[in-house]
């Protein structure tokens, strides 16, 4: 029967088109094979593009390899299990009476999102933010890599990233974005207050236009040879000393 449910894998044309239509903010990735000739395929891919959720090609072995069979209609999408939050609840009902935030605006390795995640929830910070259709979909990998504490964490899923941004400043959260060019160390910003800590994607970091909505840009002070650190470690020592700050 087409539209089967593996886990976190829906697959077939008419259960995906069903998805999107009813339940479209459960959706990380598509996968549609490279011959969308298809009018079902077709109007998936214009719809999800319509909605902002990432999609790509693939080889019909490698869409069987996703779905775990060769009955997939040429189309299976990625599912999350978690349960997406908006900022409003987030800062509504705070888990700290000087929130913090993390936001996470497109990191492509979930082994990263996973270890930020976990993290955050180590440091017991309020909500991590996404990005609706960027990054790596909330898969298996990323459960792994957070040990769990994607279980425990508030997801929130935003469609603008520089919206969000301009709406916490809007409720007096300071934005502090991490960038390795900045001139103001991390130890230098006030963390005790209401805080975003806003991490770039890998490699190309943050654009003009994202670091105009922040408060402070923040480097991490590097003595040795190589440039920069894994955005996961800058994530675990801006968020450590949020928490040494706050405990102080």
């Amino acid at each position: 029967m087409a539209g089967e449910v593996t886990e976190n894998i829906v697959y077939g044309r008419n259960a995906i088109i069903e998805l999107l239509q009813n339940k479209p903010e459960s959706v990380e990735k598509i996968y549609f094979q490279f011959n969308t000739s298809h009018p079902k395929l077709k109007e998936i891919v214009i719809s999800a593009r319509r909605q902002g959720i990432a999609s790509g090609k693939a080889r019909l072995e490698k869409l069987s390899q996703i779905a775990g069979t060769a009955k997939h209609q040429g189309v299976c999408a990625i599912i999350s299990p978690v349960t997406y939050y908006r900022l409003e609840e987030v800062l509504s009902a705070p888990r700290n009476s000087s929130p913090l935030i993390v936001v996470l605006p497109g990191l492509d390795d979930p082994h990263n999102v996973g270890a930020v995640i976990r993290t955050a929830e180590a440091v017991a910070a309020d909500a991590v933010v996404l990005v609706e259709g960027k990054g790596a979909p909330l898969g298996a990998v990323v459960h792994k890599a957070s040990a769990g504490a994607i279980a425990h964490m508030r997801i929130c899923k935003v469609k603008s990233l520089v919206r969000a941004l301009e709406f916490l400043r809007e409720h007096h959260i300071l934005v502090v974005a991490a960038d390795m060019d900045a001139e103001e160390n991390y130890t230098d910003i006030d963390l005790r207050r209401p805080t975003a800590i806003l991490l770039g994607k890998e490699g190309s970091g943050l654009g003009p236009e994202v670091l105009g909505c922040c408060d402070h840009v923040v480097r991490l002070p590097m003595a040795g040879c190589v440039e920069s650190l894994n955005v996961s470690v800058t994530a675990g020592v801006i968020l450590y000393e949020a928490m040494r700050q706050r405990l102080a």
